[in-house]
């Protein structure tokens, strides 16, 4: 019996099957060489930083930043002389002979009114009567009369708180009586709001006798 050609059909079958089993062994691995690559291509620092758009914008500095200063609000000094727009010579009437006299004042200036003027004759006079005036007031006071005497070298002067309130006298009337001089003020008849009360004093010089 001829064993020839079932030798010869053999062998190819045998490379053949080889070939197969190496081609099967080999495709794996390229598919895994294939996405390994890919992998490594998508994980580029550069293609990271270009889709991420919170590493593309920049961070303002410090200078950048504008810091807004409140505004001050200027302080206002309150006026010393407040209430004192009314000082000055005011006309004067009466039986005392008297045409003139000087009219200070002050905000809460203190002191109460009275209607009879006191001689200013002496400095302790002048002490006793800016006594219970406030606020600076009894330098403004003793001042005052100090210039109605040097006008007055050859008369007595004289003063009175005609007035507690807002309303400056326009005018004052000074009569002559037996215990003294009296000082009438005349305010004027519309009244103006004030936040605290003036002190109106009058000073005026009546000759000697």
């Amino acid at each position: 019996m001829d064993t020839s050609p079932r030798t010869s059909s053999n062998t190819p079958l045998r490379r053949s099957g080889a070939r197969t089993r190496s081609a099967r062994l080999a495709g794996p691995f390229v598919v895994l060489a294939l996405a390994a690559s890919l992998s490594s291509c998508g994980d580029d620092p550069a293609d990271e930083t270009a889709s991420d758009p919170a590493a593309s914008s920049s961070t303002p500095s410090p200078s950048e930043t504008t810091s807004q200063t409140p505004t001050e609000t200027p302080t206002e000094t309150p006026d010393s002389d407040a209430g004192s727009a009314g000082n000055g010579p005011i006309g004067a009437t009466g039986s005392a002979g008297v045409t003139e006299a000087q009219l200070v004042s002050r905000t809460e200036g203190g002191g109460s009114v009275s209607e009879m003027a006191f001689a200013l004759d002496t400095d302790q006079a002048v002490s006793d009567f800016v006594v219970e005036l406030r606020n600076g007031f009894g330098t403004v006071v003793e001042d005052a009369v100090a210039r109605v005497r040097a006008d007055n070298p050859d008369a007595t002067p004289y003063g009175a708180v005609v007035a507690l309130g807002c309303d400056a006298p326009t005018d004052v009337a000074i009569d002559a009586g037996e215990a003294g001089f009296t000082v009438a003020p005349k305010l004027p008849k519309t009244g103006v709001q004030c936040l605290a009360p003036v002190t109106f004093v009058v000073v005026f010089a009546a000759p000697d006798a």
